[in-house]
């Protein structure tokens, strides 16, 4: 089932299971994890980041490549568009596939409109679906609505947009 090269480590690893079951370890105050996020978190890291001068993001923390494209020169030359010619016409264009932008898409279509959906890949291959074991669900017999409520908005660092996360935690599967 496995290639020779993991045997060993497999090995390693079943000699010492029944052990590693019964550890605990300490959990960390919230001094140690707001160092730890400060420290390694996307969000927090400020070298190779600048203040966005347009747009609905302005003001914001962006990524200096990406503020430097979003404020840059158009790449499309506009002599070679003629929107007379339509390619495609949509009552609604969603832009990304991963959770939102899929639920955003079936919505509208429910709702009567046509919609075009494009991503960078293929549906399935967004973020949304790497980032699954993130994800917060009531999964254990002492879980409840409240719990996964509560476990989600700490999980955000209680940015999150709280009446979406009652949504999730309500509807959600």
């Amino acid at each position: 089932m496995y290639p020779a090269y993991m045997e060993e480590s497999i090995r390693k690893v079943e000699a010492n299971r029944e052990r590693r079951l019964k550890e605990t370890f300490p959990r960390i105050t919230d001094k140690e994890k707001t160092v730890l996020l400060h420290e390694f978190h996307p969000d927090f890291v400020t070298e190779g980041m600048r203040e966005l001068l347009v747009g609905s993001n302005k003001g914001e923390p962006t990524p200096t490549e990406l503020a430097d494209l979003l404020e840059g020169n158009s790449r499309i030359d506009p002599g070679k568009i003629n929107l007379n010619e339509i390619d495609y016409d949509v009552d609604v264009l969603v832009i990304g596939c991963g959770g939102a932008g899929a639920s955003a898409a079936l919505l509208a279509q429910e709702n009567g409109a046509n919609v075009l959906l494009v991503t960078k890949l293929r549906l399935g291959d967004a973020n949304t679906v790497g980032a699954q074991a993130g994800t917060q669900a009531a999964d254990r017999p002492n879980d409840s609505p409240s719990i996964h409520y509560l476990d989600t908005m700490g999980g955000g660092r209680f940015a999150n947009v709280p009446e979406l996360v009652e949504t999730l935690v309500k509807d959600g599967p």
